[in-house]
């Protein structure tokens, strides 16, 4: 296993921080850590597993500062929480650059197994179409893994391997953590916060808000659901399930339904049972207002004409209309004003209670301004992705039925649906 080059890393370099340490005793704190959802990403390049080294230390330092940032605000003003975090993570100020105190090495990891992350074969009833195979990852949830898709091109026996790669659950690896001399003991909890945050619902590599990369952490206590909703968020956990695994997918597949189940987010098909109904939410509609087409049978008739709801699950979406050679419009991207992402305020992953897996989903603190973020479709306009004003709301979502008798915007109603029976 490679190590940083204390030459290179000036954060290797640090001296210890416990005045009480010998010269024999180990000056850092170990963590026994295991993936238990597939890793996705999180090597130097985007996308890519390095198998040399699949679990970075830069990264997983990255994702503490993170996490800080959440647990222990929040701050006074953005000035104080720059000053609070520099003093611990380090930054660049005023008055020069300052150095983090808070070392992290990854050693002895085990376990590691890379397959594709898709694999396909052509669909006989559609020709053209490819579909997963039912006997090759048979796991994967298209919610946490779209990215991973690729481009595909079917060879000679009509099979097609997606060009990402993960490295399956399992992967065992030990986390040592270092702290700096300047830390007094409140900003050592602090940190210490920080790592349960991080083990409760961070991960490593890509797409951990869909919970990709979680790890359960043998030392560290989970943070609780009072934890959470007094820094302002919402832990919600459905009944317990028997691994890791199938909480993951159980916390997918009530988003899934709920953007896009039949009788829930669209209609029942009409003719042919394979083809999907069409969509109960407004956007689709929009985008043919807004660009004049539509196929035979689908103008636009949704009475929401002035949000998009679903930008509240993070940006961008793709909207693709697969009638676009009969008259409906071509893909379009939602996506925020000056900008083409806007992170999900969702974390769906396994959560461990100490003594069973739940699925879960954190709606973290600060999750109403993604509702206020003015959204649209490719140069615009741009408006706001839900209306602020409590009347014109509760109007808007009585007319969109998976939001219907659920709540009044399209997060709270999200987790009155992930509740449900």
């Amino acid at each position: 296993m490679r190590r940083s080059n204390p030459a290179l890393d000036p954060v290797a370099a640090l001296p210890d921080w416990d005045s009480r340490t010998t010269a024999t005793a180990d000056p850092w704190t170990h963590y026994t850590c295991k993936l238990v959802t597939p890793l996705y990403g999180g090597g130097v390049r985007a996308a890519e597993i390095d198998q040399q080294m699949p679990i970075r230390a830069a990264g997983l330092r990255g994702q503490l500062r993170f996490w800080w940032r959440l647990a222990c605000g929040p701050f006074e003003s953005s000035t104080v929480m720059f000053q609070r975090e520099a003093a611990i993570w380090g930054g660049i100020g005023a008055s020069g650059p300052t150095a983090c105190q808070v070392s992290v090495r990854i050693d002895k990891v085990t376990g590691v197994k890379v397959e594709p992350a898709f694999v396909y074969q052509a669909n006989r009833n559609r020709p053209g179409e490819l579909r997963t195979m039912p006997d090759a990852a048979d796991w994967v949830e298209p919610y946490a893994l779209f990215p991973a898709r690729g481009e595909l091109t079917p060879d000679k026996r009509d099979v097609a391997v997606a060009p990402h790669r993960l490295a399956l659950a399992g992967v065992g690896f030990q986390l040592g953590i270092k702290l700096g001399p300047k830390l007094s003991q409140a900003q050592r909890q602090e940190v210490e916060t920080a790592l349960r945050w991080w083990a409760s619902f961070g991960g490593v590599g890509a797409r951990t808000r869909r919970g990709l990369g979680a790890v359960r952490v043998e030392e560290l206590d989970p943070v609780t659901a009072e934890e959470v909703r007094a820094k302002g968020g919402q832990l919600l956990l459905r009944p317990a399930t028997k691994a890791p695994d199938a909480a993951w997918k159980a916390s997918l597949a009530r988003l899934r339904e709920f953007r896009q189940a039949v009788k829930v987010g669209r209609n029942p098909p009409r003719d042919d049972p394979n083809r999907p109904g069409r969509s109960r939410w407004p956007e689709p509609d929009a985008i043919r207002r807004q660009t004049g087409r539509h196929s035979h049978g689908h103008a636009p008739t949704h009475p929401v004409t002035n949000a998009s709801p679903r930008a509240a699950f993070g940006l961008p979406i793709v909207f693709h209309f697969k009638d676009e050679n009969k008259g409906e419009p071509p893909q379009q991207l939602l996506v925020p004003e000056g900008g083409d992402r806007m992170a999900s305020p969702l974390i769906l992953r396994p959560y461990w209670n100490g003594q069973s897996w739940h699925p879960a989903v954190l709606c973290l603190p600060g999750w109403n301004a993604c509702l206020s973020t003015p959204v649209g479709f490719g140069n615009g306009p741009f408006r706001r992705a839900w209306p602020t004003d409590p009347t014109e709301r509760q109007r808007l979502a009585a007319q969109i039925p998976p939001m219907a008798k659920r709540g009044t915007d399209p997060l709270t109603a999200f987790l009155a649906y992930f509740m449900e029976d």
